[in-house]
């Protein structure tokens, strides 16, 4: 194993649950040909995973090394569900597309272009989350490093009709011809002028350098590293700006323009006339804040899979997870990976007040299993003796909230079960008198839609056309990544087409039943909101499940009636949200608070697409149902999604505070967080803060009293 990197990834699609994280390497092997290989993180052991990451910062250079045996070696699986591991010989290999970090797309990427004419899948380089980058030891990006790497065992040279594009020979002569770099990010290491000779040189003495890194090259090398960000990401923070200015001239951003701050609000006009240069570098603050948020999101997801597995009632998962914590550190060399993960207590990062009252804290129920229908069911069961013929709930509904609070609604059970929680069927309602509401709702939705669906002179109004347009063109864009919603030729075509001709893609069954209900519900509430941008997300989870028109419509109106001040167009509902979200934050970490204040980030505006559509964006599809059904109960409280808000905050509390200075830095830090938090963690976490915040709140009252 001579060259390895991790944190190499392979996108199987665009969610960022379907990513798989893997070690790109530079094997010699026993009959002294070279191969390029990519394994899965998965499949390795702990040993060669370890065994990777040494090389990684350490590697075994072509002129000296051991060689570390066979066990070294990479192995592509046979499993199918691990298709893309692979192991090639270099010489197979025809060329290499090469996309370099930019401004539009975070991380760089590399194909490998076969000789046979197939292409691998593509390699996207995150080198904020590698080994070697965390601990300061390279400055330059992976996709680089591997192209210099080729070069000692293979001849490229640059393309002249196409600057990405790298060409293979089978010389294996240790040089490299390239033409001017056109991106910032190859400057640094390859030689554009240089001759073959030169460049042999140049790659000889990189080589010698460093393996001669002393702990004095490696300091400065973490200050050129910083630097190099600061230059880099000085144009991205500017497009940041710019594109925020652009936002507040839309009809979405004026409704919001009230929270954001003046150093965004005002950056059009006055980006130009600043010349602050550290203002230019505020974006690098955002990069290195994420370096540093990699083990929290880390350490949150191995949290959550703990407790997943402890309410399927995995017998070892506690032990398993126990160990991985305390496993000794004095024998032989420590992990790199346990360096990075923080010590973890029973409450993980969620610690409560050092008191002697706290000890009384209630210890969070967010470990039990899925409401099943076994269990459902056995609500409705009579004590012996006794019947239940009319077929109703028989036990208190605080004890159904509390269930469905510590585990959440088995998929088939949820039909049901969200009836109850949206109010469509009252707790203590009969089975006859459930089936009357279902009818007589359905009858009901239908004369509603007819009213507007047969309208002809509605249909010519302004009112309607413009409603009828703003739907469409939010239904079209919504939750398109599911097969419930992909586009169905039957209704207009593909999407290519479409994109084409109007900018939107195609239509399905589902988006347009979802496009009627949206239209029925702007004129059945039109006296008092009618429909907002932004209800076509709340509406696409609770049509996932019934996939039915009059169902959906009621459950989803039961639900505006919760979620209504959220958009009222004088934003007095989410300005109580976010001064209520403020003050929770000031009784749960006073630090974060003040921190908050000196960033001009006290109006908590970061926290404004998370309350808004109740965390959307942030979690996948699948994750949002689960927390959308503990939200419904009201178990703890009705706005307990303000502590799941607390809760999020305060796992990323040090980080905030250590690196973020700015409120756009805040809000960028705060965004980017889509996709990366667990829920059962958080969820638990949230419990917690409720906890310690109604426990400070009563300290305060009973001090007062006094």
């Amino acid at each position: 194993l001579l060259y390895s990197k991790s944190k190499v990834y392979v996108y199987r699609s665009t969610s960022k649950k379907d990513r798989i994280a893997g070690f790109i390497c530079i094997v010699r092997g026993p009959d002294d040909q070279y191969y390029i290989a990519w394994t899965p993180e998965a499949l390795l052991s702990e040993q060669d995973r370890e065994s990777y990451v040494q090389v990684e910062l350490c590697p075994n250079f072509l002129d000296g090394g051991e060689q570390q045996g066979e066990d070294g070696n990479p192995q592509p699986s046979s499993d199918a569900a691990h298709v893309y591991a692979f192991c090639k010989p270099v010489g197979e290999i025809a060329s290499l597309l090469i996309h370099p970090p930019s401004l539009t797309q975070w991380y760089g990427s590399v194909i490998l272009n076969m000789a046979d004419g197939s292409s691998l899948a593509p390699m996207w380089f995150h080198d904020d989350e590698s080994a070697s980058t965390l601990l300061g030891m390279t400055r330059h990006w992976g996709g680089d490093e591997l192209l210099v790497w080729m070069s000692h065992v293979v001849s490229i040279e640059r393309s002249l009709e196409d600057p990405n594009r790298y060409e293979i020979h089978g010389s294996k002569t240790p040089h490299i011809i390239l033409s001017k770099p056109s991106t910032p990010t190859e400057s640094a290491v390859l030689c554009p002028s240089a001759s073959p000779r030169q460049s042999t040189g140049s790659s000889a003495d990189a080589r010698e350098g460093a393996a001669a890194t002393t702990s004095a090259e490696a300091s400065q090398s973490v200050k050129e590293l910083r630097w190099g960000i600061l230059e880099r990401f000085s144009r991205i923070t500017r497009t940041v700006k710019d594109a925020a200015s652009s936002f507040i001239e839309t009809p979405v951003g004026r409704q919001v323009a009230p929270y954001i701050p003046p150093s965004l609000g005002g950056g059009a006009s006055s980006a130009s006339a600043s010349g602050n240069l550290v203002k230019e570098y505020e974006g690098a603050r955002i990069y290195l804040a994420k370096w540093a948020a990699q083990h929290i999101i880390q350490q949150q997801h191995e949290d959550g899979e703990r407790e997943s597995q402890l309410a399927s009632g995995t017998d070892d998962a506690e032990a398993s997870g126990a160990n991985s914590r305390k496993r000794p550190r004095d024998q032989g060399t420590s992990s790199i990976w346990e360096e990075w993960v923080a010590e973890n207590s029973s409450l993980g990062s969620f610690e409560v007040i050092s008191t002697n009252r706290s000890a009384n804290l209630p210890q969070p129920i967010r470990t039990r299993p899925a409401l099943s229908a076994e269990q459902w069911f056995s609500y409705f069961e009579p004590p012996k003796g006794t019947s239940n013929d009319e077929f109703k709930i028989l036990v208190d509904p605080s004890i159904v909230r509390r269930a469905i609070f510590a585990g959440g609604v088995e998929e088939d059970m949820r039909p049901v079960v969200w009836k109850y929680l949206l109010g469509m069927h009252p707790w203590g309602s009969t089975e006859k008198e459930r089936g009357a509401i279902d009818r007589r709702s359905s009858d009901e939705y239908w004369e509603l839609k007819d009213r507007w669906l047969s309208d002809r002179e509605l249909k010519q109004t302004s009112d309607f056309i413009d409603q009828h347009s703003r739907i469409e063109r939010d239904v079209l864009r919504t939750d398109r990544t599911l097969p419930l919603f992909a586009t169905d030729s039957m209704y207009g075509g593909n999407d290519e087409t479409n994109l084409a001709e109007n900018g939107l893609p195609g239509s399905s069954a589902s988006l347009e039943q979802m496009k009627d209900i949206l239209m029925t519900y702007h004129f059945y509430d039109q006296a008092s909101l009618g429909y907002v941008q932004g209800m076509s997300d709340l509406l696409a989870p609770i049509y996932s499940v019934y996939q039915d028109e009059p169902t959906t419509f009621w459950a989803f109106a039961s639900f505006m009636r919760r979620m209504r001040p959220h958009f009222l167009r004088d934003q007095s509902g989410m300005q109580d949200e976010l001064s209520t979200m403020a003050q929770l934050v000031e009784i749960a970490n006073p630090q974060l608070h003040q921190h908050l204040e000196k960033c001009d980030a006290s109006n908590m505006f970061c926290c404004y697409r998370w309350l808004l559509i109740w965390f959307k964006r942030e979690f996948s599809f699948e994750n949002i149902l689960r927390l959308w059904e503990v939200l419904w109960t009201d178990y703890l409280s009705d706005r307990f999604v303000l502590f799941v808000a607390l809760a999020i905050l305060q796992r990323h509390a040090d980080i905030i505070m250590d690196h973020l200075e700015s409120p756009e830095e805040v809000l960028k830090y705060v965004q980017d967080l889509s996709e990366c938090i667990d829920l059962n963690d958080t969820l638990k976490g949230a419990e917690m803060c409720f906890y310690k915040v109604r426990h400070r709140v009563n300290i305060v009252e009973s001090a007062r009293k006094e």
